[in-house]
């Protein structure tokens, strides 16, 4: 993970300025990971929430700490109290204060706050891993399928290519008095019809290209690229079991779930808290301005104007109500077990679909490479048929039929054997999505 967002911080650094300009940039898989990593507004909006979460953690620690406050108060008696010749307040008197509180012991009620935001700072770093993998997963997705829209379009310009050779052939052969006009204007026909499929496969590419762009978050206008790679069956070590545990263990879904088992554990146990004591100390301090008890008059200034009180003390608060079976905090205390246990059973379900999925995957996968197989050995084939074919045509022994027979047989053998990788590839990239990997 951090070595994808190293290179894709690297790159940015190289390309940002150069974007404005005309040239065309080219990446390799790995460097397209790397810039729509680092491109993604999703994975920042959840590196954000997880600064976010971590800041919670924070203030959910400080209550370990004691809490500090200070005051300043001015009052102003618009008739001051008196007894006999002597006022008993000043008409203006000014406090100060300070006052500090620790929490000493609360049952596990801090903890267990503490815990939850824990809880919250794990699970958005899940978050953000997830949205990481999936958008390398998506980037690889749409570049083996640019690479697919590349190869369908080489295969169907060699087609048209062999068809307009076919066309000159059978030309050649008409000046020589060997056939009739009537091959030279089906060779013709058959190279312009077939010049509308070339015309789909190039805009294929486009449209391809166009959805690399957005895998990568690329926006600007002017930004051109190309990528550069080629269309082979991605390797894979097809171990069953050890695909399997790699599931089980950092499959998304199932992590998410088992860190909500460790939320509602936590929750359980907080909610149980709330029916224990709370033990608290504090302590202060106040200072208060005097007055002249004879005249009245308020003295700030003088040495012995101001007298200070210190307090300290401690709290024991006992939440009586909470440990009556019919109070809400009770009913907290049943609802978070009834939840912890539906939880457990879909988590079970949860677990039997990811095991169906892997070894789904990995069944079509293998169907995949037999495909394959089959695919080298069919254009093969089809290109000796076609070579032999070619000679025919030329010797005058088969007809233009026949010939476009064989030109079908390879474009169909090679297009076949194109989409058997890609599919393979695909199918690679879904097991690894199944198991919560990159598809490294």
């Amino acid at each position: 993970m951090t070595g994808v967002l190293g290179l894709g911080f690297a790159l940015l650094l190289a390309l940002s300025p150069l974007t404005a300009g005309a040239e065309a940039y080219r990446f390799t898989l790995e460097e397209a990971v790397g810039y729509g990593v680092q491109n993604s507004t999703a994975i920042r909006s959840k590196a954000l929430a997880l600064e976010a979460a971590k800041q919670d953690l924070a203030a959910a620690r400080a209550a370990y700490y004691p809490s500090v406050s200070a005051g300043l108060t001015y009052t102003h008696l618009f008739e001051q109290p008196t007894q006999g010749p002597l006022y008993l307040a000043a008409t203006d008197p000014v406090a100060l204060s300070a006052n500090l509180s620790q929490t000493i012991y609360t049952f596990g009620k801090l903890k267990g706050g503490v815990k939850l935001t824990e809880e919250a700072v794990a699970q958005a770093s899940l978050d953000l891993q997830e949205e990481t993998r999936k958008t390398v997963v998506l980037i690889k997705k749409a570049f083996y399928g640019y690479l697919l829209a590349l190869e369908l379009q080489s295969i169907n310009r060699d087609t048209l290519e062999r068809k307009q050779e076919a066309l000159e052939v059978a030309r050649l052969r008409y000046n020589a008095g060997l056939v009739a006009d009537y091959e030279v204007l089906r060779a013709e026909s058959d190279l312009e019809n077939y010049r509308a499929t070339v015309i789909s496969s190039e805009n294929a590419v486009r449209v391809a290209l166009l959805n690399v762009r957005n895998a990568l978050g690329i926006r600007e206008e002017g930004f051109e690229f190309e990528l550069v790679g080629a269309l082979e069956p991605l390797s894979i070590d097809l171990d069953s079991k050890a695909l399997l545990a790699r599931a089980l263990e950092r499959k998304y879904d199932l992590r998410s779930f088992r860190n909500g088992l460790e939320l509602l554990a936590v929750q359980a146990a907080l909610n149980r808290s709330l029916a224990l004591p709370t033990l608290a100390g504090f302590v202060g301090y106040s200072l208060k301005s005097g007055f002249d008890s004879a005249t009245g008059k308020n003295e700030y200034f003088t040495a012995g104007a101001w007298d200070g009180t210190w307090t300290a003390g401690l709290s024991f608060n006992v939440p009586v109500s909470a440990l009556l079976p019919w109070s809400k905090e009770s009913a907290a205390v049943r609802k978070s077990a009834l939840a912890l246990q539906n939880m457990k059973l879909q988590y079970e379900s949860l677990e039997s679909g990811v095991r169906i999925a892997v070894e789904s995957a990995i069944l079509k996968i293998a169907e995949q490479e037999a495909k394959i197989a089959s695919g080298r050995k069919s254009v093969a084939l089809a290109k000796r048929l076609y070579e032999s074919a070619g000679e025919q045509y030329r010797g005058g022994y088969i007809s233009s039929t026949d010939l476009k027979d064989a030109q079908l047989g390879l474009n169909g053998a090679q297009l076949a054997y194109a989409q058997a990788v890609f599919g393979y590839n695909q199918n690679v990239l879904d097991l690894m999505d199944v198991v919560g990997s990159e598809g490294e």
